[in-house]
């Protein structure tokens, strides 16, 4: 065995453990402590009543009316990248032909039974007013809801999180596309959506199709380390890094193997 293929396994098997996807991605029969373990072509329950960012209750069904609907859970007090979700959607919602409202609709939902309509409604106005093309407040709702809905929902998306002792979460992010009848079509992982992965996405949800994850990177928001002197990481690049390394080696091992070829072919000569 060669220096280098001897190098390559170790880089190969760094890669594996420096970078496990499955523990975040989890597609196993069990389930993380924080992740997301997909559950496309499942549908969820969207007669599920949460409380709008003016207090009123509503249901996924009359946010949806009858379109595509983009799930988003997080919440409104996350020192993370909640934020920098909600502005990804503001952000990807200007550049698409698709039209909120008329297209699709996008329901951001707080997981904390903490948060309020109040804290949702700040937030809504504060990305409403940042979006340089309109968005109608009937097409981006902000919502809150109890223990029990919350957890019914999350369950039925495989979004997993965790409360830690400063009441802060750790929690994955993705953007969750659904059917107008609740049939989950795709997920999106990230802070940031292309156009072209958002279109599609919503195209599917709407024919009642669904498709595999898109992107490489699922990203995980961390809360308060342990001293409490910051945050551990603010996202893990999990698939993206392990692949990439992994490739390189593996590149690398191809071009160094032909090059002995040829040394050994003149020598033979």
């Amino acid at each position: 065995m060669t220096k280098f293929f001897k190098t390559f396994l170790m880089a190969a098997a760094l890669a594996a453990l420096v970078f496990p996807a499955s523990a975040l991605f989890a597609e196993n029969a069990g389930h993380p402590n924080v992740g997301i373990v997909q559950q496309l072509g499942k549908t969820i329950d969207m007669n599920l009543t949460f409380k709008d960012e003016n207090g009123k209750p509503i249901t996924l069904a009359q946010i949806s009316d009858g379109k595509p609907l983009i799930i988003d859970l997080g919440y409104y007090t996350c020192p993370g990248i909640c934020d920098r979700v909600f502005g990804g959607i503001q952000q990807v919602v200007e550049k698409m032909k698709e039209m909120p409202g008329k297209d699709y609709r996008i329901a951001t939902i707080s997981f904390d039974p903490n948060d309020t309509p109040a804290r949702a409604l700040e937030k809504k106005e504060q990305y409403l007013k940042m979006a340089r093309r309109p968005i109608p407040a009937d097409a981006w709702r902000f919502l809150t809801g109890d223990s029990v809905t919350i957890h019914k929902l999350t369950n039925e998306v495989g979004f997993y999180f965790m409360r830690d002792k400063r009441d802060m979460f750790t929690h994955p992010t993705a953007l969750i596309f659904v059917s107008k009848e609740g049939k989950i079509a795709r997920y999106i992982y990230g802070t940031t959506f292309t156009p072209i992965d958002v279109q599609m996405a919503i195209m599917e949800a709407a024919q009642n199709t669904f498709a595999p994850i898109i992107g490489s990177v699922l990203k995980v928001c961390f809360s308060y380390d342990a001293a409490g002197t910051g945050y551990s990481f603010d996202a893990l690049s999990v698939v993206g890094w392990g692949t990439t390394i992994f490739m390189l080696a593996f590149i690398l091992f191809l071009m160094t193997t032909k090059r002995l070829k040829k040394v050994k072919a003149k020598g033979g000569n």
